[in-house]
């Protein structure tokens, strides 16, 4: 296994192992942090996959009118951070951590994922043991603060009443799951 981090090339592939099996698959390539240990850093690049679901939407940031506080509500896709990265424990084990962000909260449980390294030679590692916690509800709430449009009698807008307190509206929310956890694969 310490031969294949001196090629440089480690590869993680996470697959569902239920549902629709898609899989995520990223690589990194860097010096050998065992070739030289005080040089190099032991851990690896942050590999991140962003992926979006079109039910998560947000709307953007307010950048209206200072006077009246408003602006034209426009949504914009929640981006889903999927991240992994590598640390070197020791010579024959490496530990994988990985985070996965989804709507589902099955889909953000690391223990329903099966996760494998392979080498720059083929060989295919299977983690030996799998530290993870449960996945953490992630929640954004907003104000969608209705606003009444004044228009004159050709029907241009010429004020903008701040009377968002007369029509309640729901607030509005996104709702997601964020499951962390560690993969170890040895080396032996």
């Amino acid at each position: 296994m310490g031969r294949a981090i001196g090629v440089a090339v480690a590869l993680v592939t996470v697959v569902a192992s239920s549902g629709c099996h898609k899989g995520f698959s990223a690589g990194v390539t860097q010096p050998n942090p065992l070739s030289q240990p005080l040089e190099t850093l032991r851990e690896s690049e942050r590999l991140t996959i962003v992926t979006g679901d079109m039910e998560l939407e947000m709307p953007m940031q307010a950048g209206g009118d200072p006077r009246t506080g408003g602006s034209i509500m426009q949504n914009r896709r929640y981006p889903l951070q999927n991240s992994a990265s590598f640390t070197v424990v020791s010579r024959d084990r490496l530990r994988f951590h990985v985070q996965i962000e989804h709507k589902w909260q099955d889909y953000a449980k690391l223990t329903e994922w099966n996760a494998y390294l392979i080498d720059d030679e083929g060989r295919v590692y299977l983690p030996q043991e799998v530290d993870f916690l449960q996945p953490r509800h992630v929640v954004f709430m907003w104000d969608y603060e209705t606003r009444t449009a004044v228009r004159n009698r050709f029907g241009d807008v010429v004020s903008v009443n701040n009377d968002g307190h007369r029509r309640r509206q729901t607030l509005g929310s996104l709702s997601l799951f964020r499951g962390r956890g560690d993969f170890v694969f040895y080396g032996r």
